[in-house]
């Protein structure tokens, strides 16, 4: 598979760790007197490779977002107790941020601290980051053709084709096509732009049926709001609006309070009146 679900990297580095107090006002005081973030001490060595498998282990990002950045602050007690998270640096995608906070919570509790540890709580400041291109050697041709677009279009053509042969017609490639039809019509071929934005969308129309399916049976399987939520964004890619709402209005049904939700299903109806 070209585009696979899911594939994700998290940032192994911890930005920040240091001494906090029970009190979150106190340990903004905390924040802002550190002019330099701290690395992790030895004693937290072996509880921070434990914390980052865990999280990898509940963390599903979209997989429809083609690279995915994000910067997140948040804080344990000793119990391992998830007491609070920020999203700092958002990835401008709303199911991408919530599949981070998700993660998170799905993690929580995590170990207690070391029992030679005399810390109360830990203010970690963490990173994510994952990409729909499978490999890195794709990624690379496809980064040069982006680099060569209005400067040496047709260079960049040559990459470009490079990568949608390795991909063999992977209903997960269907972005590859939207890229050479850009390249192809600033080439003047017309043409062909139309035939690459047409095998684009007939690929798209495939992979959001796939994507539907196994967001359906996430559903089946963890039966939460974001499985819920993510259901409703694979509907809405899909143009499917009725069943969206009905995703939605589950995952609201689970998580009453979340006025993210409450604001998609809203985006829904607009757009089934449409």
């Amino acid at each position: 598979m070209f585009v696979k679900k899911g594939v994700k990297i998290l940032s192994a580095i911890l930005f920040a760790m240091f001494i906090c107090s029970s009190v979150y006002a106190d340990d903004e005081v905390a924040q802002r007197q550190c002019s330099t973030y701290q690395t992790p001490k030895a004693e937290f060595a072996s509880y921070m490779s434990d914390l980052k498998n865990r999280i990898q282990k509940n963390w599903n990002p979209p997989d429809y977002v083609e690279e995915g950045h994000v910067s997140i602050i948040f804080k344990l007690d000793k119990e391992g107790n998830l007491l609070s998270s920020e999203i700092t640096k958002s990835s401008g995608d709303a199911v991408y941020d919530e599949s981070i906070i998700n993660a998170l919570h799905k993690s929580a509790p995590f170990s207690k601290f070391p029992e030679n540890s005399s810390r109360d709580s830990l203010t970690i400041k963490y990173s994510f980051e994952s990409s729909i291109v499978k490999t890195e050697s794709i990624k690379e041709i496809v980064n040069k053709a982006e680099r060569l677009y209005n400067i040496n279009n047709k260079m960049a053509l040559a990459y470009i084709n490079q990568a949608i042969d390795q991909v063999h017609g992977d209903c997960g490639s269907y972005f590859l096509y939207a890229k050479r039809h850009k390249i192809y019509k600033a080439l003047g071929n017309i043409q062909a732009a139309e035939e690459d934005m047409a095998e684009c969308k007939r690929l798209k129309a495939l992979y959001d049926k796939k994507r539907i399916a196994t967001c359906k049976k996430a559903v089946e399987t963890v039966n939460d709001a974001f499985s819920y939520f993510y259901l409703a964004n694979a509907y809405d890619i899909a143009g499917e609006y009725n069943n969206a709402i009905n995703a939605i209005d589950k995952a609201i049904s689970m998580t009453p309070l979340n006025h993210a939700y409450k604001r998609y299903k809203i985006e829904m109806i607009e757009k089934h009146n449409q």
